[in-house]
């Protein structure tokens, strides 16, 4: 009967003739396929925010450029609601390796462009941002500190996951400085997606931090690493030897924090966890991020 009223209110929303609304998924947002009598197909989107972040979605509509974006077609803050036109394409974690390799330079050149516009909005704070727009932490170190040791502590089972951080922060606690910018940190290859005509859409960029851009990128290598999308990033960034070692660290954060979500959802084989798009699991990924700072 619950979701009956959110069919409801997507039909006043369009005020057309539907024919059919099925939901989608129900996870953290509800999120509804909704297909017309004329067979156009729209997502409709009800932001619950039923995880650890609120999701900020929307408010990229006021920073960056939205040929990024989902095209909109309603929003409702009454009702947390946004409807999408539905993009057709395929994303990232769906092409063949031969089409990433096609697409590579056009991926990496649309996240590059896509991070630095989202990344020049300052905000107060640090780490998980709340409604204001503002990171609910006080210090940077503080965020990661807090953010690595829930992460440690949900890892407890696994002593290789468990030590990581300590280990990564007893000999980096230097360089890791965090400066006050909204960095999206959820870009997998299921959420970016190449549209039949070649752009580029980031399709779920919902998740945002204040932090530095290379935590962002560290979330993106987390997933990519040993892929021809790394290759490209680390080439088109030409970082110094400070910023690899950071964009290697954040990488590892990420993977962990990864794990430890899906061990609280109740996969307790985390050895064979693979990121989207990925061969390699994200236990033998950290371990050669972890070689290559020669703590291994």
């Amino acid at each position: 009967m619950e979701l009956e009223k959110y069919k409801k209110i997507i039909t006043e929303a369009l005020n057309d003739e539907i024919l059919e609304i099925s939901l989608v998924t129900d996870t953290n947002n509800l999120v509804f396929k909704v297909t017309k009598k004329d067979k156009t197909v729209l997502y409709a989107k009800f932001y619950m925010n039923n995880s650890s972040h609120i999701d900020h979605e929307l408010e990229l509509y006021k920073f960056v450029d939205n040929k990024y974006l989902k095209e909109l077609v309603y929003t409702s803050s009454e009702h947390h609601l946004a409807i999408y036109k539905e993009l057709k394409g395929k994303t990232v974690y769906e092409l063949t390796e031969e089409e990433k390799s096609l697409y590579a330079d056009r991926i990496i050149n649309s996240l590059i462009d896509f991070f630095n516009q989202v990344s020049s909005i300052k905000t107060e704070g640090y780490g998980l941002i709340n409604e204001d727009m503002k990171g609910m932490s006080s210090d940077f170190k503080e965020f990661i500190i807090s953010r690595q040791t829930d992460t440690a502590n949900n890892l407890k089972a696994y002593s290789y996951l468990s030590g990581i951080f300590k280990t990564i922060y007893d000999e980096y606690e230097d360089i890791i400085i965090g400066n006050n910018t909204l960095t999206p940190i959820d870009t997998n290859m299921k959420n970016i997606m190449i549209l039949n005509d070649g752009t580029v859409k980031f399709i779920d960029p919902g998740e945002l931090i204040s932090a530095p851009i290379l935590m962002g990128y560290g979330d993106f290598v987390a997933h990519t690493y040993k892929t021809v999308l790394y290759d490209k990033l680390v080439d088109k960034l030409n970082l110094n030897s400070t910023d690899e070692k950071l964009l290697r660290i954040y990488a590892i954060f990420s993977s962990l924090n990864v794990l430890s979500f899906v061990y609280k959802n109740g996969d307790k084989d985390l050895q064979s966890v693979i990121p989207y798009g990925s061969k390699y699991t994200f236990s033998e990924l950290i371990t050669e991020h972890m070689e290559k700072l020669n703590l291994r």
